[in-house]
């Protein structure tokens, strides 16, 4: 397999597990587009604890594996 093909392989799995993007509100709605920035913050909220948490579990795998094999 090609390095191209191999990475359109990658995209289109990602694209199949990432959720759909939801429609934008209309502009003259204010209330609409308030919850939908609401939900977007919540959703960068979320999508960064996560990052957070699984960078502190490599960092404690790690430190747990030397201090095992020391």
């Amino acid at each position: 397999m090609t390095e191209p093909e191999s990475d359109a392989r990658i995209r289109a799995a990602l694209r199949a597990l990432l959720p759909r993007s939801r429609p934008r509100p209309s502009e003259g709605d204010d209330q609409t587009r308030l919850d939908y920035l609401e939900r977007d913050v919540r959703e960068v909220r979320t999508r960064v604890n996560t990052l957070f948490f699984a960078v502190l579990a490599v960092a404690l795998g790690e430190l747990i594996t030397k201090l095992v094999a020391a």
